[in-house]
């Protein structure tokens, strides 16, 4: 298994308090592609046609509205309106084509369609809304942070079972959100064997079930701080256990 990218980025996270490393590093990548995105190299052309085909969710829209970038975005929209344009209007025609030829046929016929549900027009039609439900359901954003993170999470694995000293750190971290962890065992499970396989996954397992253990109990007296017999005893570490209990369970970060 080898290394895949650099590693400063998956140290400097690991560093820091916080419930998942990856999240830090998913966070930091989420950050710099918004950036480049309404950047000059969002429209070189192979970028663009990415971008053009996948456009982008509804989060990484609103991210994108957000950093005040309306030239870098209008042009970036432009471009990609043109784009979903030109392939609608082409299965749209093809569409009223199937449609106009079913009408040339008899009555009888047309019946017999309507009933069976069957008429040669209702594929196009499926088509159409087929390729606006992909256009709509895809991400560039996404996309690039599937992979970046796919690469990170392999990385890790390989740092582990390498680096002495990272796998210090890995044992001594707070565990992952459950999406990461699902992640690193699957990585465990795909690219390493042997005594390797086992050593990452035990330490993987400890580490996630003793942090799962912690914020258990750390939200449990967040919520035993309001009974009124509690309220001189001190906080400890659970002023925040809803916020780092959220980001545990579902990579959630505070808006």
């Amino acid at each position: 298994m080898r290394y895949h990218i650099d590693t400063i980025p998956i140290w400097d996270a690991f560093k820091t308090d916080c419930e998942c490393p990856l999240c830090k590093i998913y966070d930091k990548c989420e950050t710099e592609f918004i950036s480049s995105a309404l950047g000059g190299s969002v429209m070189e052309p192979d970028t663009r046609i990415e971008v053009n085909k996948n456009g982008f969710c509804q989060t990484h829209l609103t991210q994108l509205y957000a950093q005040q970038n309306r030239l870098g975005l209008a042009l970036m929209a432009h471009s990609h309106l043109k784009d979903l344009i030109g392939a609608v209007s082409e299965q749209a025609g093809k569409l009223e084509q199937a449609m106009a030829a079913d009408e040339q046929k008899s009555a009888l016929k047309r019946a017999a369609q309507t009933v069976a549900k069957n008429a040669p027009y209702l594929g196009q039609a499926d088509s159409l809304t087929d390729l606006v439900y992909a256009r709509t359901q895809s991400c560039f954003i996404c996309n690039r942070l599937k992979t970046a993170m796919a690469r990170y999470v392999e990385t890790v694995a390989a740092m582990y079972v390498n680096e002495t000293e990272f796998a210090r750190a890995f044992e001594g971290c707070k565990g992952f959100c459950l999406e990461h962890f699902a992640d690193l065992a699957a990585c465990g499970r795909r690219y390493l064997s042997g005594k390797q396989q086992r050593a990452f996954l035990r330490a993987l397992l400890k580490v996630e079930q003793d942090n799962l253990a912690r914020i258990e109990q750390e939200l449990e007296w967040y919520t035993l701080k309001f009974d009124y017999r509690n309220a001189d005893k001190p906080w400890g570490n659970s002023r925040d256990a809803v916020e780092r209990t959220l980001a545990k369970l579902r990579q959630w970060k505070k808006p």
